[in-house]
């Protein structure tokens, strides 16, 4: 099966964004996962609805993925840059 996490790094990155940027999110949408599916040629597995549901170490690798870019200046992808993602401490409460 596919984890987020040995993807990541081929996932587009306006998809990453997406997923750094909305933290509450334990599903990604059917449009984003069609995006995922197409990108890296290979099936998330998702539910009948098309939707992908996160498990729980995924989120832990997202959060860890967010707290990176917000304390690190790191983009989705990795990359070098100053943005502050207001939502990520939303995950430690």
């Amino acid at each position: 099966m596919t984890n987020i996490s040995s993807i990541w790094t081929r996932i587009d990155p306006a998809v990453q964004q997406w997923v750094l940027a909305n933290p509450g999110c334990v599903v990604l949408p059917r449009t984003l996962v069609n995006r995922v599916e197409s990108t890296i040629g290979e099936s998330l597995h998702a539910d009948d609805h098309g939707e992908y549901w996160f498990t729980g170490e995924e989120l832990v690798f997202l959060k860890a993925r967010r707290r990176a870019q917000e304390l690190g200046g790191f983009t989705a992808g990795g990359q070098a840059g100053m943005r502050r993602d207001e939502h990520a401490e939303m995950l430690d409460r």
